[in-house]
Order: structure tokens, then C-alpha cells, then sequence
């Protein structure tokens, strides 16, 4: 039994226990029951409902509450005003009570997905600690000193950074600020590649909640085979300026405008190009891909093969033991949340379909997708659609099922294996015209 439900159902018990007591003590006194027990039923009633409510629709329910309860101040107020001035009760009571059962109603439906909405089109960004990324860090041996959370926790405790001073400044000046679309500016961080002439320049983007920091295992790979790697702070994340969320609509916007800017660095122009995105990151690149000219090739983690169908996955996520798991929702709150983001944002989720964009590329274009076995917003099945719509032959294009692991972390959890793979798509980059 959930902890939400069983002290919901202690609450109903003891409202219970209390209502047959009082029943017995004026039967007892010998006053009248009828309109006692009607009450009582009226109330356990209305608690068994929200008791079901907590259980299976726990989130709308609670919002409902807390949205209603903020009037309910307001008409507490008033009734202790009307009771000082000695008014009548029962007839505004009653008024009262239904108009809140329909103003619970409103917000259970209405305000409860139009609040979401607007959360989702304003709010989303990069967790936390990922806001005091700075930029890739390089040791003076030419290795990438990799981040993680625990680095930059520990550095935000110690309230210094762990390497020394010139490393932060070369890592502060790797940044480029790169203008987009609909006013926005993308952070980009240029990573030098090992070698003179690298045998490509790599574009990187990450995934929701996340930053550029996400991208360095990757990087790091793609720099021990001979890259140069541009990593992408997403709109709305990282040190990228704020703009309505869109799920990778106008985000790929952004990818194709750092692609120009990197192409317009001195010997870029015809160096290959590979893109790579990871997650929410997969979308903006997929819809990039068909507005950028000579890709060579491209390598996407935990693909997402549909806006909707993955919004819905990751709103409708239980897992046992998964705190994340109380956020569950059923329908129909899924696809108003959904039409209310696409309101907000001035976009049609459903227009966001990476799998049809994927499945009219080049017939000779490269391609690397990765999927993982645990992975519940891209699952295998729907990453092997994906490639089995690409229009590539085997060869050209690759699927990696990678077993027992989850979303996105196979170059976390299997560096050396994701390396190969890595290497098996730079053997095969279609080179520029």
C-alpha cells in the first residue's frame, strides 16, 4: 500500500470512528440524527473519493486541492466575518460548497494541465549543480579532465576549483556565444582536437535537464580519434539564452546556426561534419539534419522517435522504489498537458516527428543509433523502428542494442565498447563534395 493512500485511509477511519461516536452521544442526549448522519456520510464520502483520487490520480488531485484551497482562505474569511456580524450560515455554506466542487472540477481539468503547460514552456533547464559548468576543462598533457556532478559539488563545497587557475581561464575562453533564432543566443564550447588537422569536426548536443558537461565522455572519445568537438548548450539550458520550449522544433534551429558558425572558422569549411545528440538532443538533431549540407555522418543515443509518443513514456513512468514514479499521470491529463506546452509555446507537439524526418535522409548517409536495454523513454523497440524506416542499407547505417543499461549511459557504463562503435561510423563518414 502507497504511504499517500494508507494515511488517507487512517484519515477516513478516524473521521469515521469520530462520526459514530458523536452519533451514540446524541442518540444517548436523545437529539435528532437524520441530518448527523446525512453530514457524516456526505463527508467520508467525499474523503473516500479523494482517497481513490491520491492513489490513482495523485498529482491532479493534490493540485485541484491546493488551487481550490487558495479561495477557500478567502471564503473562511468572509464566513468568520458574515458570523461575527451574526448572518446566516446554511444557505452560504451550501453556495460555498457546490461552487467549489465545480471550481475542483475547473482545476482538476483546466488549470491543473495549463499550469504544466506553462512550466514546461518557461521552466525547463539544466538541473542544478549543472548551472556552475564553465566549460571543458584540458590538462596540460592534452587530456580532457571530465566532469561530473560530484566534481562540481565537491569544487561548490570547497568553494574553489580543483585544477589550477590557467586551466579554468583556458576553459572559460573555449566558450562562444553563437545567435539563433527567435532572439536567442546558443553557448558553444570548442574543444580542440589532438592533432593538427582533425579528420572531423563534431557538433554535440545533450539532453533535457542537462548541459554541455553530459557531452565530455563523448567528446572525449570523438578527441582520441582525431576530432574537433563543438559541444551545444540547448536553448533554455546550460549558458543559452531563454526561449519558449518546443521539444527540439526550434532548438534544431540552433543546431544548424552553430554548424554555420563552425563552418565559417578558418579550414573548416569542407572539414567532415558529424553531428551527435543524446536524448531530448537526438530531436534537434534529426530535425537539423535535412536544412545542413554534407553531413557526414551521424550519431544518435537513446533516439527519440516521436514528441508525443515520448512525452507520453516519460509522463506515464512507474517504476517500483522510483520517487519519479508519483508523478504518474493518466489520460486525459497526458494530452492536455501536452496541448496546453504546444499552447504556450506556439508549436504542435504532434508536428514533432524525428522518425519521419530520419527515414527520408541520404541514402549514403552514415549513421550510428545506440539503444539500451533499460531504457524506458527510448525503448528498444522504438529505436529499432527508427532504423529499420531509415532508408540506408545495412553497413551504411548501424544499430547498436546495448544490454543492460540505461537511458543515454552506454558511454558511461561501456566507454571502451562505445569507442569502437564510434570508430566504426568515423571509418565510414561520407566526405564532403
Amino acid at each position: 500500500m502507497s504511504g499517500p493512500l494508507e494515511v488517507a485511509l487512517k484519515l477516513i477511519a478516524a473521521v469515521a470512528t469520530l462520526s459514530i461516536i458523536g452519533g451514540l452521544i446524541r442518540w444517548r442526549l436523545q437529539r435528532p440524527l437524520d441530518a448527523y448522519l446525512r453530514g457524516c456520510v456526505r463527508v467520508i464520502a467525499g474523503m473516500c473519493v479523494i482517497a481513490v483520487g491520491v492513489r490513482f490520480l495523485m498529482l491532479p488531485v493534490l493540485a485541484a486541492l491546493f488551487f481550490s484551497a487558495v479561495t477557500m482562505v478567502l471564503v473562511l474569511i468572509v464566513g468568520l466575518v458574515r458570523w461575527l456580524l451574526r448572518k446566516p450560515q446554511r444557505r452560504f455554506w451550501r453556495i460555498v460548497g457546490w461552487s467549489h466542487l465545480g471550481l475542483f472540477t475547473i482545476h482538476l481539468f483546466v488549470t491543473f494541465p495549463a499550469f504544466l503547460g506553462w512550466w514546461g514552456s518557461r521552466n525547463l533547464t539544466s538541473r542544478g549543480l549543472e548551472q556552475l559548468y564553465e566549460g571543458p576543462r584540458v590538462a596540460v598533457d592534452g587530456e580532457l579532465l571530465v566532469q561530473t556532478w560530484d566534481t562540481l559539488d565537491a569544487e561548490k563545497q570547497a568553494r574553489k576549483p580543483s585544477v589550477a587557475d590557467d586551466i579554468v581561464a583556458a576553459a572559460r575562453k573555449r566558450a562562444r556565444s553563437v545567435p539563433s533564432s527567435d532572439g536567442v543566443t546558443i553557448r558553444a564550447y570548442r574543444l580542440e582536437a589532438k592533432i593538427a588537422e582533425p579528420v572531423a569536426v563534431a557538433v554535440l548536443v545533450h539532453g533535457l535537464f542537462r548541459s554541455s558537461m553530459e557531452l565530455e565522455p563523448v567528446a572525449d572519445i570523438l578527441r582520441n580519434r582525431g576530432c574537433e568537438c563543438w559541444l551545444v548548450d540547448q536553448r533554455n539550458h546550460g549558458r543559452s539564452t531563454r526561449a519558449p520550449f518546443t521539444g527540439g522544433l526550434r532548438e534544431s534551429d540552433d543546431i544548424v546556426a552553430v554548424v554555420d558558425y563552425v563552418r565559417s572558422q578558418p579550414g573548416r569549411a569542407k572539414t567532415p561534419l558529424v553531428l551527435f545528440g543524446v536524448s531530448l538532443g537526438t530531436v534537434a538533431v534529426s530535425l537539423a539534419v535535412p536544412r545542413i549540407d554534407d553531413v557526414a555522418g551521424v550519431l544518435l543515443d537513446a533516439p527519440i522517435d516521436d514528441l508525443t509518443a515520448a512525452a507520453h513514456r516519460m509522463m506515464a513512468f512507474s517504476r517500483p522504489g522510483d520517487r519519479r514514479s508519483a508523478a504518474f499521470l493518466y489520460e486525459p491529463w497526458r494530452s492536455l498537458i501536452l496541448t496546453s506546452l504546444g499552447a504556450w509555446s506556439d508549436f504542435t507537439p504532434t508536428d514533432v516527428s524525428p522518425i519521419e524526418v530520419l527515414a527520408t535522409m541520404p541514402h549514403d548517409l552514415p549513421v550510428l543509433l545506440v539503444g539500451e536495454e533499460l531504457d524506458d523513454r527510448a525503448p528498444p523497440q522504438t529505436v529499432k523502428n527508427i532504423y529499420e524506416r531509415m532508408p540506408q542499407h545495412e553497413g551504411v547505417k548501424e544499430l547498436w542494442q546495448v544490454p543492460n543499461v540505461g537511458h543515454g549511459r552506454a558511454f558511461l557504463e561501456l566507454p571502451a565498447a562505445f569507442d569502437q562503435a564510434v570508430g566504426r561510423l568515423l571509418a565510414r563518414l561520407r566526405l564532403p563534395q
